[in-house]
């Protein structure tokens, strides 16, 4: 029994030579060995059942990690079920979008090049985003769709979104000083974000799924980037967004228009956003307010004046200019009592 012991060799037996209390000691000894040997040989399957399990769940990590947060990832391992039910939450929303991606594909002639430049500035693009805790989505192309506040929500998620946006217009300058170092043409981008409420969840079928939003919201956020191609500007946010960043001081709001955008009938208020302003920015951005109000109380005179000033503090300025115009305009032929000043906006 003590070598049995000492050598820690389970299979060995005790030989059997009485018919005594030895005898009967040394059986029930054989006995507890053999369950012992046998409940060890059982350990030793889980335990290497458990280490190949864990390899490939750390393979399958590192494989979808890729496109699944990590969040995600232990849900689904904690609980597969749970895969395919979709839940609604309040999130932000952002669409990215490159400006004459198709005369850019035409002056970069070789395909690799194109590709190792779509490359980098979507690895710069995606950095930006899941520094302030979005989630990049799916890439369409030359666009990228992203969202903030899922799989796991925070009170500052459309503040992040936007900070994330700003982060991406700076990086995209540091991208083009590549490009022209290069000789490649550089990128412009239109970013939109819209705030509020979305389902969300790992959308599709058993064989293939994406874990997604959708809802009548994102397809405002949508819109919002295609009217950076109609008011001139990088980025533009909808009220939902605006109102969750009047707390915050890091950041300057500009109101452009009230739209309603194609496919809806409910206006929306859109702004613009800058980390900070020059003095002449604050002095014309506040001229452009005081003009909007008059605007809106139908003083088109008054508001023609501040609009005016505002051309005068900011040469160049396509939204003073598209409201002067409409002051003109509406002088000459008021619009009816039921006009609430919502530009339908026709184009996507």
């Amino acid at each position: 029994m003590r070598g049995i012991i000492a050598s820690n060799d389970l299979t060995q037996r005790v030989d059997l030579l009485y018919r005594d209390e030895t005898g009967e000691l040394g059986h029930n000894f054989n006995i507890m060995t053999s369950e012992l040997n046998r409940a060890y040989e059982q350990i030793k399957g889980v335990a290497l059942e458990r280490a190949i399990a864990q390899k490939r769940e750390r393979k399958i990590r590192s494989i979808f990690e890729k496109y699944v947060p990590n969040e995600v990832i232990d849900t689904i391992f904690q609980n597969p079920a749970s895969m395919l039910v979709g839940d609604n939450m309040i999130l932000a929303v952002l669409f990215c979008d490159i400006r004459g991606f198709t005369e850019i594909s035409e002056r970069i002639r070789r395909p690799d090049e194109l590709v190792e430049s779509l490359n980098a500035y979507f690895e710069l693009m995606v950095d930006a985003i899941t520094t302030h805790r979005g989630t990049p989505d799916k890439f369409m192309g030359d666009a990228i769709m992203a969202f903030f506040g899922a799989p796991k929500k925070h009170d500052d998620d459309a503040y992040q979104s936007v900070m994330a946006a700003l982060d991406m217009m700076d990086e995209v300058g540091r991208f083009n000083s590549r490009q022209a170092k290069l000789e490649r043409p550089p990128f412009r981008i239109g970013i939109g974000i819209n705030y509020g409420l979305v389902t969300v969840g790992n959308i599709g079928s058993e064989k293939k799924m994406n874990y997604t939003v959708i809802g009548d919201m994102v397809n405002v956020a949508s819109r919002l980037e295609g009217l950076t191609k109609i008011y001139h500007e990088p980025l533009i946010i909808s009220e939902a967004v605006y109102s969750r960043l009047v707390e915050k001081k890091s950041v300057q709001c500009r109101m452009l228009d009230r739209v309603a955008v194609k496919g809806k009938t409910a206006s929306v208020r859109i702004y613009c956003v800058r980390r900070q302003l020059t003095p002449a920015e604050e002095e014309g951005w506040g001229m452009h307010e005081l003009g909007l109000d008059c605007y809106y109380r139908r003083e088109f005179g008054k508001a023609l004046s501040c609009f005016s000033q505002v051309a005068k503090l900011l040469p160049g300025d396509t939204i003073s200019a598209r409201f002067a115009n409409r002051c003109r305009e509406f002088s000459k032929n008021p619009p009816g009592p039921t006009w609430k000043g919502v530009e339908a906006i026709t184009e996507k």
